[in-house]
């Protein structure tokens, strides 16, 4: 029997978008969900591990980060309460993770087979299209925001991949203060860049009036715009 807070929580997750109570149900039934729970930055999938079930995020945030042979670190996306861990992996022939997902904050994850949520015979066949076509936007959504990195890693500057990515930031919260979620160092790794250069870099652009920021909290003045 599959707790009913467990329940409210995978009607909230995007991958059972549109889904009614009753259809949860049926799919735990014979999925049968697990939930875990982790400290913060402790670790949840490693990178290259096999991976045959996706989490959905019940409480805190996760971070992917992806290791080089050099033992550089960059930070691909941060996961957010009700988002969905490894579907992009299930999906591939390997099923192996590309990246590490570390729990930035204490939080809690539950785990489902994915072969089990769409396996022929079991599933409501209006339920299963349901699934693929959420599974369709997320993924879809992941490719978007591959995209906005890749704009922003091919500035030539330090300062124009700053200013691309808040402005890109800014545009989604639609206000010119806003919390990116990383902290500088973090940032930096996203960046692809050295913490201590991109502290140096921030403090430039705060003297010359581009942005203020503390801590996570980041303010983009209105005159700026997306670098070209």
């Amino acid at each position: 029997m599959i707790a009913d807070d467990m329940i409210g929580v995978l009607k909230r997750a995007e991958l059972f978008k549109g889904f009614e109570e009753c259809e949860i149900e049926q799919v735990c039934d014979f999925t049968i969900p697990v939930e875990r729970e982790y400290e913060k930055n402790q670790v949840i999938i490693h990178q290259g591990e096999p991976v045959t079930k996706i989490g959905i995020i019940r409480s805190g945030t996760v971070i992917s980060t992806k290791y080089h042979f050099n033992g550089d670190a960059q930070i691909l996306r941060i996961y957010k309460r009700g988002e969905v861990l490894s579907l992009d992996t299930v999906n591939t022939t390997f099923l192996t993770s590309p990246a590490s997902l570390n729990s930035q904050t204490d939080c809690s994850l539950i785990f489902i087979s994915y072969k089990k949520l769409l396996e022929i015979g079991r599933v409501n066949p209006a339920l299963k299209e349901r699934i693929m076509m959420n599974s369709s936007e997320i993924l879809s959504n992941e490719l978007v925001r591959l995209m906005y990195k890749i704009d922003v890693l091919s500035k030539r500057t330090l300062q124009d991949r700053v200013l691309t990515y808040l402005s890109i930031i800014r545009e989604k919260k639609g206000k010119d203060t806003f919390d990116i979620s990383m902290n500088q160092e973090q940032f930096a790794q996203y960046l692809c860049v050295n913490r201590s250069v991109l502290s140096k870099e921030l403090n430039q652009m705060r003297k010359s009036g581009l942005i203020d920021y503390n801590k996570n909290r980041y303010t983009l003045y209105e005159h700026t715009s997306t670098p070209k």
